[in-house]
Parts: C-alpha cells; structure tokens; sequence
C-alpha cells in the first residue's frame, strides 16, 4: 500500500526519469559525453522522490497513513528526510554544471558550496537547532541559516546562466536556448517552493531539465558522428584519388605505349604479350581503387609481374628479376608488394638496370615478402617521381595497418635497400 500509494505521488518525476533511463539505455552503445554523470543524477533525483514522500507522508498528508508509527517515529523520520532532501537538491545541480564545464579545478570550485551546505544541514539530524528542527507537534521550525540551501542552488543558477551567455557569444545557439530554459525553470520554481506557493516542483522540474539536456547531448553527438562520417567519406574519396595519381602515372603510360609501338615493328609476338601485360596492370589498378579486399599471394605476384614485364621491355635498363618464393598459401592486401617493386624500379636500380630479387618466406607467427635491390638509383629520380612513389609507400603502409594488421620496414643502405611487408598469420 505504501509503495502504491509512494507510485502515485511520484508518477510524474518517475515517469520522466524511466524515460530518461530508456533513452541512455538506448544509446547504451555510443559514447555520450559525461553520460556516467547522467546515472549518477538519476540515482539522486530518485532517493529525492523517496524523501520528499517520507516528509509528506510523516506529516499525514499522503493517501497511505502509517498507523503503527508513534508521533516521535514520524517526527524523526521527518527530521532526516528534510535534511537529507536539503543536503542533495544542491549536488544535482552541481553535477549538471561539472556536465557542461569539463575543467577539473572548475569541478572542485563548484562542489565547495554544496559541501558546506552539507556540513551546515546535517548536525540537524543529530537535533542542532542551528538550522532548522521539527518540534514536538510535528511542526517545521527554521532560523534564517535554512536560506543557505536556496542560495546554493541559486549560485549555480547564476553558473548556467552565465554559461548560456558564454555559448551565445560563441554562437552555439542551441545550447544557450538549453541552459536559458534550464534557468528560467530553476528560478520560477526556487521562487514558487521559498513563497510556499506551491510546493512539490522541484523534482519533477529538475528530472525534465536533465532529461531535456541529455536529449539534446544525444542529438549533437550524432550530427557529430554524422559530420565525422561525411568527413571520412570525404577524405575516403581523396585517399582512392592519391591512391590513382600514385599508381598510374601519365608518364609510364605513355612510356609503355612508345615501348609497344616499337615493338610492334621490331617483335610483334613480344608486341601482344607486353599489351597483354599492360592491361592487366591497368585492370589491376583500376580493380584496387573499388576494393580493399584480401587476394591470394599468387595473385598479387601476377599483378607485379604484370608491372615488371612491362619495366622489362624497355630495353634501355638491363634489369634482371630473381623470385625465391618459400610461401605462397596466405592472403594479402591487393597491389601491395607491386608499389614497393615499383619503389625498387625507380628508387633502387634506376636507369642504369640492375637486379631485384623477391621473396616470400616465414617466420615466427607472420609471413615476409622481401624486396631487395642492388641500389644505385637514388640520384637518378626526379623530385616529381620521388614525391608520388612516397605517396605509394605511405599508402602501402596505411593500408596494411588497417586491412590485416601488417607493417611495412624498409632499411636503406649503400648497397640497396631491403623492404620487408609483414603480414600476421591469422591472415
């Protein structure tokens, strides 16, 4: 009967908090700024709903009447749930300021006043009459101390105003109209309980505000992700075009066409095989940009022999391919070893030919590709050239970060350099 009766008086402040519960627990799975503060302010606007209906109840103003409770039972229970009610008004206001003011030191400037109006209320638990007390006829009595708890809360009133003023000037529209409404509710209803007008407000008025405000954390945590996700898109879009420029670049295009061309006179079975080749450089390059997907090992040695049969036909380079291919059997990011085979062609042996060996093997928990190269090329590449094979490494290097975890490690010496792609074996 009590809990029923405990229900109904509190139907609106506890339907406003269930809602308010619903909607965190809803988004239970994205990361709501300060949302373990919201818990906490539930916890208490709910123990205040449990003390306010012990003081009506105590004063025999609510439906259920304890008939077995003496009057120094209900006067004591009276006694500590106005202080405990005093004591608690104040922190869920604070906790509502340290949610919107993320400095540390702020947070402890702002809890001094609800300390001490803490450490003032409570003696009176223990009958000091310094505060307030209620006397022998179930009477509340207060000296003029007991405004200390409304100029607390009136304090922090002052604090969201100010913030909403702050936000104005900084133009978050939205939020100022929040924290303005929030003010505006706090002071009509501190003016309307301190005038004893009517009384029983507080609560379901601060369970509306917080609930107010979460929703509108909600609702700019997800334009946030929302604008995060067209940035991604966006820089997405841009990755794929540097991804095309620092693949297919107009110069060796043009460069393998002369090559077939020459070929065409000179060696027309050589003439199909190159344009054979150079079509399925183009097919595998276009094919990367639409997908990030994991390919065979084998595959992506065809892609870079595809690219190599083409550096091969220009007879202008005497470059010789060694392959010491231990493993095969495991996946990797397609068009991944080719930019670091081409890195070799441009950067290693340059214009005056050279040989690059690659090689596959295992060890440990992961798979090695390693590409080496006899060196001498360095001086010979242009600043140009230099800068998008750069962009290719580093694309190379993102890439197997994100798609299986690997790495890319080059180590560059006076007689070459050697480039190892790491891929783990849950691969």
């Amino acid at each position: 009967m009590m809990i029923a009766d405990y229900l109904i008086t509190n139907y609106i402040t506890l339907i406003i908090l269930l809602v308010l519960v619903t909607t965190m627990f809803t988004n239970r799975g994205i990361s709501i700024p300060a949302s373990g503060y919201f818990n906490i302010i539930v916890i208490l606007i709910f123990i205040l709903t449990i003390f306010e209906y012990l003081d009506i109840m105590s004063q025999g103003l609510t439906r259920y009447t304890p008939q077995s409770l003496s009057l120094n039972n209900l006067i004591f229970i009276r006694l500590i749930a106005c202080t405990l009610t005093y004591i608690i008004r104040p922190f869920v206001i604070l906790i509502e300021l340290i949610v919107l003011v993320p400095e540390k030191k702020a947070h402890i400037l702002f809890t001094i006043p609800s300390v001490l109006n803490a450490l003032l209320f409570l003696p009176a638990a223990f009958g000091a009459r310094f505060v307030f007390w209620i006397d022998e006829s179930n009477h509340w009595q207060a000296t003029p101390l007991k405004n200390t708890v409304y100029i607390v809360q009136l304090l922090y009133v002052l604090a969201l105003f100010v913030l909403s003023i702050y936000h104005f000037k900084k133009k978050n529209l939205n939020l100022s109209i929040i924290l303005s409404t929030i003010v505006v509710l706090s002071f009509s209803v501190a003016f309307i309980e301190k005038n004893d007008i009517i009384r029983g407000l507080v609560t379901p008025v601060s369970a509306i505000c917080f609930l107010t405000y979460y929703i509108y954390l909600t609702s700019i945590y997800k334009q946030t992700l929302y604008e995060q996700m067209i940035e991604k898109e966006k820089q997405l879009a841009n990755d794929k075009m540097d991804l095309l420029r620092s693949r297919i670049q107009p110069h060796f295009i043009y460069n393998s066409i002369n090559i077939i061309r020459t070929l065409v006179r000179t060696d027309e079975k050589q003439a199909i095989e190159t344009i054979d080749d150079f079509s399925d450089y183009l097919k595998a390059h276009f094919r990367n940009i639409e997908s990030n997907d994991m390919i065979p090992f084998e595959a992506e040695i065809e892609n870079v022999k595809a690219f190599l049969s083409l550096a091969e036909a220009d007879h202008t380079r005497d470059i010789h391919i060694v392959y010491d291919l231990k493993e095969t059997d495991f996946r990797i990011p397609q068009l991944s070893l080719e930019p670091v085979v081409e890195n070799a062609v441009r950067h290693g042996i340059g214009e005056e030919g050279g040989t690059i060996t690659i090689s596959s093997f295992q060890r440990d928990n992961c798979y090695i590709i390693r590409t080496t190269d006899t060196g001498g090329g360095e001086h010979k590449t242009s600043e140009k050239e230099s800068n998008r094979l750069a962009i290719g490494i580093s694309n190379t290097r993102k890439r197997l970060e994100l798609l299986c975890s690997g790495r890319l490690e080059v180590n560059i010496t006076p007689s070459g350099t050697t480039a190892d792609i790491i891929i783990p074996k849950i691969y």
